[in-house]
């Protein structure tokens, strides 16, 4: 069941924030997330021995690119698109992959291996139902706080080279960064609260120049308005550098998914006043827009992307998730990008003082990770998953041990902690998944002539478990309820509707020790099951609604209910104790 959530957005998706506040919320995300968009395409640009032409039309196009896609995410087309704000972000976890690729090969192997890369996401967004039992809630989870030390090493990296010259300098004018943001954060009035991180970073700019660290060169130097003038190219590269490659781009493809629907996940939990169960089709949604925009990274000659990390926790801290403030991200960015000065000016911001303002972001996204692990129950073996997986992407990530030279795929993908705790995770989820019982299937159409054939599958599964008279009945009482819920008693095939078309219902009976779990997996319904079941609790009344008696009863059953809503599929999963358990 959902639970609910801390705080209460100020404005949900479909509300519109006064165009006053809209604007200034986009201008303060925007601001924030386009110096730490820079840094992924700089540091690949020159670490690869790229020219400043090159470095020139990187930075443009992950601004153009980012901004559409930021529109696209908020606006949705079809199933591209999670119909929220949702913005994107350079992908620094890729920065080892991006920059062997440019040196093996240069632009036209990196543009083919993340077209390649983009396509694997666009077919796990498509199929995530499918991929559910891998990219589950505990993998996303433990990914989402792997990614918080990834981030956290970029961020005190930008300390410690600050600290190099200026020991002393640097980590004062982050501290004065993160006091401003934290002490606002914590104690200001809503209208201080919405402008904490803008404030502080201004503190900390004005901190920087006080103690001599800030070089305003680059805003000096840039024009005010301009565009690249030298594309890299458009080109196809498969040679064996490509074929060496391709496995550790497609493990790139997998871990921006899992990355995206995590994200997707905890900004829906943050979303929301009244807690709601999650959406998967918005989740769909934003796994395909994330693919799309990498296509076209590709094609551009820019960076893979992947959904902002900070998003969740700027929704929570400003209380604002209106749609709205999606699309004016989205076109500021877009803005920036044929507006060098202003990309000049977010490139004097010092490094600590990004520091300072994104030591409380990473802080909120580990946070979030955890919770979005446990939100469906915290048993022994997410402990384990969660606890192996993050020690094992934070020794990655940090070098805590030597490694072999396994050569220069392996090498690699074990460079950072996102791959190899992202790849533990989903190794560990498929032993689980192998070596658990086998589940019972049953199959029929999705209709309430279906009851007695799905009464005696109930019935064989209950005795192969040894179970009793009493649990029997109290499955089959759940299975028939669930069924009736799918499939109402006035539901009938309509007169185009065959044998081959007709929607199919499919049950995957399995237990846990003396716990059923029976799986329904039916035709796509409108409203959620687990919403509606969470609402008869908060409003219970003596005299229940004829269309609700089915929802009572199988919340009385049932010890836990859950409801997966994807694109043409729902899933209902319900948990059923013996008789007396809860």
């Amino acid at each position: 069941m959902a639970t609910p959530v801390s705080e209460d957005p100020r404005y949900e998706a479909h509300e519109n924030p006064p165009l006053r506040s809209t604007l200034g919320l986009g201008f303060q995300f925007s601001l924030i997330a386009s110096a730490t968009l820079l840094v992924t395409p700089v540091i690949v640009a020159k670490a690869s021995g790229r020219d400043d032409a090159y470095l020139t039309w990187m930075v443009f196009a992950s601004l153009l690119v980012i901004g559409a896609a930021t529109l696209l995410q908020a606006r949705r087309l079809g199933p591209v698109g999670a119909a929220a704000v949702l913005p994107l972000n350079t992908a620094a976890f890729s920065i080892p992959f991006c920059i062997t690729a440019l040196t093996d090969g240069g632009p036209a192997m990196l543009t083919t291996l993340i077209l390649v890369s983009a396509v694997l996401q666009i077919v796990i967004s498509k199929w995530l139902f499918i991929l559910r039992r891998v990219v589950t809630p505990t993998v996303s989870g433990t990914v989402m706080m792997i990614l918080s030390i990834t981030l956290s090493s970029v961020v005190f990296d930008l300390l410690n080279q600050a600290s190099i010259t200026e020991p002393v300098a640097a980590p004062v004018t982050a501290l004065a960064t993160l006091v401003v943001v934290a002490g606002l954060t914590l104690r200001g009035s809503a209208t201080l609260r919405l402008w904490a991180p803008v404030i502080g970073i201004a503190a900390g700019c004005v901190t920087a120049a006080a103690l001599g660290i800030y070089d305003a060169n680059l805003l000096i130097q840039a024009p005010w308005i301009g565009v690249p003038t030298q594309w890299p190219g458009l080109g196809l590269d498969f040679s064996v550098s490509f074929w060496t490659l391709l496995p550790a781009f497609l493990f790139l493809g997998v871990i921006i998914s899992i990355q995206v629907n995590g994200e997707s996940i905890a900004l829906q939990r943050v979303a929301w006043r009244q807690a709601r169960a999650i959406d998967f089709r918005e989740v769909q949604g934003a796994l395909a827009g994330a693919g799309v925009a990498n296509l076209v990274a590709g094609l551009a000659g820019a960076v893979p992307n992947i959904v902002n990390a900070g998003i969740s926790s700027f929704v929570q801290i400003t209380g604002a998730a209106s749609r709205r403030i999606g699309y004016c991200i989205g076109g500021m960015f877009i803005l920036m990008a044929f507006l060098p000065k202003v990309s000049g000016l977010l490139s004097t911001i010092p490094g600590p003082v990004m520091t300072g303002y994104l030591i409380m972001v990473t802080g909120v996204l580990f946070v979030e990770g955890a919770r979005t692990v446990i939100q469906t129950g915290l048993d022994r073996q997410k402990v384990v998953i969660a606890g192996i997986c993050f020690w094992i992407g934070f020794a990655f990530q940090f070098d805590l041990f030597v490694l072999p030279d396994l050569g220069p795929v392996v090498n690699n993908l074990l460079q950072s902690g996102i791959t190899t705790g992202g790849l533990t995770a989903m190794a560990m989820i498929l032993f689980l998944e192998l070596t658990s019982q086998r589940r019972m299937r049953f199959q029929s159409q999705l209709n309430v002539d279906a009851l007695p054939d799905l009464n005696e599958f109930i019935d064989n599964f209950a005795t192969r478990r040894g179970w009793d008279a009493k649990m029997k009945e109290r499955l089959s009482a759940v299975a028939e309820e669930t069924l009736l819920t799918l499939a109402p008693m006035d539901m009938t095939l309509d007169a185009e509707e065959t044998e081959e078309n007709a929607r199919r219902l499919v049950v995957l009976a399995s237990s846990d020790g003396p716990v059923a779990e029976l799986e329904f997996i039916g035709g796509a319904n409108e409203e959620n099951l687990e919403d509606r079941i969470s609402q008869l609790q908060q409003h219970d009344s003596e005299t229940a609604a004829e269309s609700e008696i089915s929802l009572r009863l199988l919340r009385h059953y049932a010890s836990s209910v859950r409801h997966q809503q994807y694109e043409d599929t729902d899933i209902i999963t319900v948990r059923v104790g013996p008789p007396g358990a809860r």
